[in-house]
């Protein structure tokens, strides 16, 4: 899924003195190792599985507690697999803006969806 239209235009777009254009290139990006890789292949088959199930009952996606600015940050579902789908293609994740103001009963924590599952499971 591309989040490309979503985003607002940018106003420095056709601009010749745009403030990027004096910015130096990124460092290549690392490809991850094979471990790395069945990690983030298993982590996109739960997302999967977590929006099939989770989705229906309310919940949007996860939530993560963010070290550097010490604040909580939501992920929708797609957003999360689109991430993971671009880790494995070796390109960084997409720009994404969070929603202004989510729903923050609708999203729970990584280890919430796994434990649901794994009751589901255990009937």
């Amino acid at each position: 899924m591309n989040f490309d239209a979503m985003m607002p235009r940018d106003p420095f777009a056709d601009d010749p003195n745009d403030p990027a254009s004096f910015l130096t290139e990124d460092e290549p990006f690392e490809p991850i190792s094979d471990q790395e890789r069945i990690h983030v292949q298993q982590d996109l088959k739960s997302v999967i599985e977590f929006k099939k199930i989770l989705k229906p009952r309310g919940i949007e996606g996860i939530f993560f507690m963010c070290e550097d600015c010490e604040e909580f940050h939501y992920y929708d579902w797609d957003i999360m697999a689109a991430n993971m789908r671009a880790t494995l293609a070796g390109e960084l994740s997409p720009v994404h803006e969070p929603s202004a103001q989510p729903n923050v009963e609708a999203y729970v924590p990584w280890d919430y969806c796994l434990g649901y599952l794994d009751g589901l499971e255990a009937r």
